[in-house]
């Protein structure tokens, strides 16, 4: 590791902030074992340049498609990006041949999030063999040393975390995150267009044949991530960054009440709820999304849909999909949902959730007729 430089900082809303030498004892945010900034920064620098650098050299190579050798990194940026209840991401920068290449290292510390992490690992990389898809992060190699679990995947570079906010006339709206531009309310049509794609893309990774689904997942943790560029004609482009879970949901894995349509209806279901729950500022009050989530939530369930090979094997086409779902009355859908609000009943989302089913339905079963 000659001649590499090292450097540590800590991700800000108003940009990067160097490690404060006289902070470095510091422990980290929302962890129990209390560790320490500094065993944090030196565990993570241990992992990446363990065995003369070769496992980060194999990620740098499949990250450029390249077979060539490369030069040891003349920089390495440790950045601290965020703290949550299982991992501690940090994203890793390195100035390669002339090259900057960044890339995702999730943190795990505890052993409920060491476990979780490596699960993790394993669930990626099948996703990523079954179909296929650049929704979520690429996983490239893990490890434990230090007593910590390392796992380096694909950074999302420019994409950022959005969380329902309050404004200054007392309304809700969604926020950017935007870290080194600081935030920024988005319009409608940008949070439309958001929940649109989050759903679509949960779609299109749901297997109709075994009922799995990626869950758990939550818009306060900052699961989804999201990427705006263009002023009068913007590019909106959303990202998942973590698949924590990846099973059958509701018991229809018991193959004598399988059933693919009523299935696909119940996810259809969940989604629309999971879709619009948040925490303002993503740490505070739970929160209900704006009724438009549920027709962006509905629309990208069928664009993915639309874009699933499985699908066809299921159902003639999506307008058979459609008319089975506006058969049902508001009671059947009332009826159908109860199953999925109980699942809630230990959680605390479930009091927002109860309060906001009966209108809830009433936006689904309008979407439902209107606008498909």
């Amino acid at each position: 590791m000659k001649k590499t430089v090292i450097r540590y900082l800590v991700a800000s809303p108003t940009g990067d902030i160097p490690a404060d030498i006289n902070k470095l004892d510091f422990p980290l945010e929302k962890d129990p074992l209390k560790t320490s900034y500094r065993v944090y920064f030196s565990a993570i620098t241990d992992f990446l340049t363990k065995e003369n650098c070769i496992p980060l050299f194999q990620a740098i190579k499949e990250n450029l498609q390249i077979q060539t050798s490369i030069d040891y990194p003349r920089e390495i940026v440790i950045r601290a990006e965020k703290h949550g209840a299982l991992y501690h991401p940090a994203s890793i920068e390195l100035l390669v041949d002339g090259k900057r290449i960044k890339f995702g290292l999730n943190v795990a510390i505890t052993e409920k999030g060491k476990h979780a992490l490596m699960d993790e690992f394993c669930i990626l990389k099948m996703l990523h063999n079954k179909f296929n898809l650049p929704y979520i992060p690429k996983p490239y190699y893990i490890d434990e040393l230090n007593s910590m679990v390392f796992l380096l995947e694909e950074w999302f570079e420019g994409y950022h975390e959005f969380h329902i906010s309050n404004t200054k006339d007392g309304k809700k709206r969604l926020k950017l995150w935007e870290y080194g531009k600081g935030n920024r309310f988005l319009t409608n049509e940008e949070a439309f267009e958001i929940y649109r794609q989050a759903a679509m893309i949960l779609t299109l990774y749901y297997d109709i044949e075994s009922f799995r689904l990626i869950f758990p997942w939550h818009h306060a943790a900052g699961d989804f991530v999201v990427k705006i560029e263009g002023f009068l004609d913007k590019k909106i482009d959303v990202r998942l960054t973590t698949a924590r879970g990846y099973q059958s949901f509701m018991g229809f894995d018991d193959q004598r009440i399988s059933n693919p349509k009523i299935a696909l209806v119940y996810f259809l279901l969940f989604l629309s709820i999971q879709m619009r729950i948040d925490k303002i500022d993503g740490l505070n009050k739970i929160v209900w999304a704006d009724d438009f989530c549920v027709d962006a939530t509905i629309k990208g369930f069928f664009q993915g849909l639309n874009l699933k090979t499985d699908f066809r094997n299921y159902f003639h086409s999506t307008e058979e999909f459609i008319q089975l779902l506006k058969s049902f009355s508001k009671k059947e859908l009332i009826k159908i949902i109860n199953p999925l609000v109980k699942q809630y009943e230990q959680t605390k989302d479930f009091p927002i959730i109860n309060q906001n089913l009966k209108q809830h339905i009433g936006n689904i079963y309008s979407t439902l007729r209107n606008s498909l």
